[in-house]
């Protein structure tokens, strides 16, 4: 959940980049920068640590992304390393992507499965999503092994488990409460 500060600066970060008709592509983008801090959470550290120069972080920041990405997203990051916020651009990617998908009328669906979903799965797992939201759907399949079989689906801030593991543990519950 991102905190009011995140929100803030997603929300301005949103609005200039809606106003040049550029909120899906930096969206994207953002969230892509979001996961390159994730895969190396060691640069976000050094952009973090205090005893290193500013000048220095803004300088890595620029080295790094400076013809990758918008100038805006760059300036964006920038600005966070400046203010000591770059420690929350996870929470504003998402804050920002929330935005996002409540002004187009997208919502964003998790589907949990032992095995990754076909095309056809998917595409029939989003239309029948579409039909219960009424929203455009854009559906992630993540692979956990755990779950056996069956799907555990995520939407929004609800969780349908239909997974053989949820199924089993009921049936141990049931089972426990009859022998008790």
């Amino acid at each position: 959940m991102a905190t009011v500060v995140s929100e803030r600066y997603a929300l301005s970060l949103y609005e200039v980049a809606k106003e040049e008709n550029l909120a899906a592509p930096m969206c994207e983008a953002l969230g892509e920068v979001s996961a390159l801090f994730a895969e190396y959470p060691d640069y976000l550290k050094v952009l973090t640590t205090p005893s290193i120069g500013m000048e220095e972080k803004k300088q890595t920041i620029r080295t790094v992304f400076e013809n990758q990405l918008h100038p805006y997203l760059l300036n964006f990051l920038l600005l966070l390393t400046e203010k000591r916020r770059i420690g929350l651009i996870h929470e504003m990617a998402a804050a920002y992507q929330d935005l996002y998908y409540l002004d187009e009328g997208m919502c964003g669906v998790t589907a949990v499965t032992a095995v990754a979903l076909t095309e056809d799965q998917m595409e029939k797992l989003k239309n029948k999503m579409a039909q219960v939201t009424g929203k455009k759907i854009v559906l992630k399949n993540k692979v956990d092994p755990h779950v056996i079989g069956g799907v555990l689906v995520r939407i929004e801030n609800k969780q349908i488990d239909d997974t053989v593991k949820s199924r089993l543990a009921g049936i141990a519950a049931s089972l426990g409460q009859i022998i008790a």
